[in-house]
């Protein structure tokens, strides 16, 4: 076209060669723009970012052409701004003349004429595609993380774990709801040194050292300390830590936090009771008892509800001391007794006693012989404290720790599952998005055509999801599938069983075997039906769809991505083969898989 005469002689840059040579020079793309919003001037630069082979073509143009549809209220406002004396700056997408959708940030200045009134304005545009990608990229990066940190904290709440973290670049330590609720109160965010002020000065130190060791070495933080909380109370915490790194450099840690205050506190009760216990024993307390061998009768001291459901004899006892012990327990406490004797040393040992009432009850016995001048055995001290309840403790205290590994076991089995199905979900996502767009003409029709596949992912996940992700039927994929589309088929045959990942493929593969059905298969004409069949053989299954009814099927002249999907993809992830036919009759499908663990027939029951 032919530019239009420039409008702006009145004004003082108007015939301004150096301005102009300024303008000119400007990596950016420089118009100068009427109070019309017409393009009266352009640099070669800003044509060359805007992809015109000719400046003609944009002199003369309504800037607010340029830009997207949704971005035109924004750019209108801006330039009524700047009409009226006002600088403005904003980004936007402008479809520029390649077909290419770019992204500028935008600078108009208002330019005054000799009288000192707004006569035009000068808008400079550089191009920021690249960086607003990297920022929509880290958005989405951040809505991932959300997601990933939502099922963290989920897996947190029921380990009862509270996360925690340390950035290092800004020296602050960083708690989540949970680290304060288990500290009871204090700041979410508070440098490194203040935050860890919870622990004695002791302790501050070796926490100290330990972050330094993970700055330096990159080790795990591993340790459990006493604390005082916020509101003075003291407790027990146990902390685990990782280090966090950025371009090889370590910027943080990432941890989490349990409070251990009951189990610490259990276990000094068990050392208090064990120092009662041997000063006990030491001083010949609670139950003692004494063989004489000489008078060959058995005393008894003590206080307190007796270890034996029944008074026992000298001779209930001797020689066969082994009497008063659990059978359960009695090689064992056979053997020490052994070797107490060959060591000259005193028995002790923990067991079951022998009861008629089948009372479990557990003991703690220190025991000795004492023997005469010639070496035989003149007396026999035992001093028997009841243990019962400490090793019901202990044995709860164990059965705590083995629950707490099996959370923790199956928290990492879980992270590790939703990390493996995230990876395949994004794999798919990419995959279907990379065929859509792979030989898009149409951006709108790929756009379209893009997030129909993605809703057939969802919608097969969703199955998955409400079977446990333990797989689904070839019917219910059927069901699911082919019914929204309101078009008549049938399924015969057996039902096939299919792992998550064999119902995610078949799953795409009859969306598009539908999807073409109804632009230009069977489903096109009124009369036009699918059949789905499945013929199981000896050791493998064949899945058929077979158009019939619609209009005649002529031989496609390229490979669509439902064509690549279903001869390369399925093939692939079922390990069988696929065999896709355009007979005039109708398309015909075949789909043969091996059966295994991961493909079954589903045999019926009978009536």
């Amino acid at each position: 076209m032919t530019a239009p005469r420039l409008k702006l002689e009145s004004t003082r840059f108007a015939s301004d060669g150096i301005f102009r040579s300024a303008l000119e020079s400007s990596p950016d793309c420089v118009k100068i723009i009427d109070l019309d919003g017409v393009v009266q001037f352009i640099n070669r630069n800003g044509a060359a970012l805007l992809g015109a082979e000719d400046l003609a073509v944009l002199l003369g143009m309504p800037w607010l052409s340029v830009w997207e549809s949704s971005e035109r209220p924004k750019v209108a406002a801006a330039l009524a701004a700047a009409a009226a004396g006002e600088k403005q700056r904003f980004t936007g997408a402008a479809r520029i003349f390649t077909g290419e959708l770019r992204y500028f940030d935008n600078v108009l200045a208002p330019l005054a004429d000799d009288a000192g009134a707004t006569s035009a304005l000068l808008v400079t545009s550089r191009d920021v595609t690249e960086i607003e990608a990297a920022r929509l990229a880290a958005e989405s990066r951040e809505r991932l993380a959300e997601q990933q940190a939502s099922v963290l904290r989920a897996a947190a709440e029921m380990a009862k774990l509270a996360s925690w973290g340390a950035d290092f670049r800004r020296g602050v330590l960083i708690r989540s709801e949970e680290s304060n609720v288990l500290l009871r109160g204090g700041l979410m965010e508070a440098p490194i040194q203040q935050g860890f002020g919870m622990y004695e000065p002791e302790v501050q130190r070796q926490v100290t050292a330990l972050i330094e060791r993970v700055r330096t070495h990159g080790e795990q933080m591993k340790y459990e300390a006493p604390f005082i909380r916020h509101d003075g109370t003291r407790g027990w915490v146990r902390l685990r830590g990782e280090p966090v790194y950025e371009g090889g450099e370590c910027v943080g840690l990432t941890g989490t936090a349990m409070d251990i205050s009951e189990q610490k506190a259990a276990e000094e009760t068990l050392r208090r009771a064990e120092r009662r216990l041997a000063c006990a024993l030491g001083l010949a307390g609670v139950h003692v008892y004494e063989l004489d061998f000489e008078t060959r009768t058995l005393i008894h001291e003590g206080e307190g509800e007796l270890v034996f459901d029944t008074q026992p004899t000298f001779d209930d006892l001797w020689p066969d001391l082994e009497v008063i012990v659990h059978p359960e327990d009695r090689a064992r406490a056979s053997t020490e007794w052994e070797a107490a004797l060959a060591d000259g040393t005193p028995f002790r040992s923990e067991f079951r006693v022998n009861r008629s009432d089948d009372r479990e009850l557990w003991i703690f016995c220190v025991a000795e012989i004492l023997v005469d001048a010639v070496g035989e055995p003149a007396r026999l001290i035992a001093a028997l404290v009841d243990i019962t309840e400490r090793k019901r403790g202990e044995i709860e205290t164990l059965q705590a720790i083995a629950r707490m590994r099996e959370h923790e076991d199956r928290q990492k089995l879980l992270l590790d599952e939703l990390n493996h199905r995230v990876k395949n979900t994004l794999a798919s996502v990419q995959s279907v998005a990379v065929q859509s767009l792979r030989d898009a003409r149409d951006l709108r029709g790929a756009r379209d055509l893009f997030i129909e596949r993605l809703m057939a992912l969802s919608s097969t996940h969703n199955l998955l999801v409400k079977r446990g992700w333990e797989g689904a039927t070839l019917h219910e994929l059927a069901e699911m599938t082919l019914r929204p589309y309101g078009h008549p088929y049938v399924v015969h045959g057996p039902d096939l069983k299919l792992d998550p990942n064999f119902a995610v493929s078949l799953g795409m593969a009859l969306h598009e075997l539908a999807t073409n059905a109804l632009k230009h298969g069977a489903w096109q004409a009124a009369g036009g039906h699918v059949e789905l069949v499945v013929e199981p053989g000896a050791d493998n299954a064949t899945i058929v769809w077979r158009e019939m009814g619609g209009p005649p099927v002529a031989q496609p002249t390229r490979r669509g991505f439902g064509s690549r999907l279903l001869e390369r993809g399925v093939a692939r992830e079922l390990g069988g083969q696929v065999s896709l036919q355009f007979d005039p009759a109708g398309v015909v499908c075949a789909i043969r898989a091996p059966l295994s663990d991961r493909l079954r027939v589903i045999v019926p029951v009978a009536a």
